[in-house]
């Protein structure tokens, strides 16, 4: 689902229960370390023998998106643009501006780690709690990684990632 379905109200099922059967995408043979991001999704993990790894929820500064709404100046209906070079159709009622489009339950979540967790471990985040840019994107579009690869330090993970930068 891209941004502008957001914005125009259409919602993706996203699933907020720790853990999940189904992992995005683990490539290799990672273990899949998944995250709860409700006081009784830890709390229930932290019963099954996880331990949570509870972490804030914070906007990350390089996340945001960028648009612009332009509006029919005779039937009123509006449109969006991401792209500064095409607009949109009709009167630019707001200018092109950045912000942070995702929003999140809580202002804390926990990564559910096994007991078993080695120190140097590869694993797969399936739903990464820090905001880190999936992308260096022109026309103001930078969205978060959503999952991916990392290594446990005994303390906290790094996360293994290179934005790609898009140009165009």
């Amino acid at each position: 689902m891209g941004m502008f379905d957001r914005l125009r109200g259409a919602s993706r099922p996203k699933t907020l229960s720790a853990p999940s059967d189904e992992p995005r995408d683990a490539p290799g043979n990672r273990r899949i370390v998944k995250t709860a991001r409700t006081l009784e999704e830890i709390n229930e993990a932290a019963r099954k023998g996880f331990r949570p790894l509870v972490k804030a929820v914070q906007p990350g500064k390089d996340i945001h998106h960028m648009v612009a709404v332009f509006q029919d100046p005779e039937t009123g209906e509006i449109e969006l643009s991401g792209d500064v070079r095409s607009g949109g159709r009709g009167e630019r009622v707001i200018d092109y501006t950045l912000y942070y489009p995702y929003h999140f339950q809580n202002p804390f979540a926990a990564y559910l780690l096994p007991r078993d967790l080695a120190v140097g471990e590869e694993v797969w985040l399936d739903d990464l709690i820090e905001d880190v840019v999936a992308v260096w994107g022109n026309q103001g579009y930078q969205p978060r990684l959503e999952a991916g690869p990392a290594v446990w330090n005994g303390a906290d993970f790094e996360v293994i990632h290179q934005a790609d930068q898009w140009i165009g």
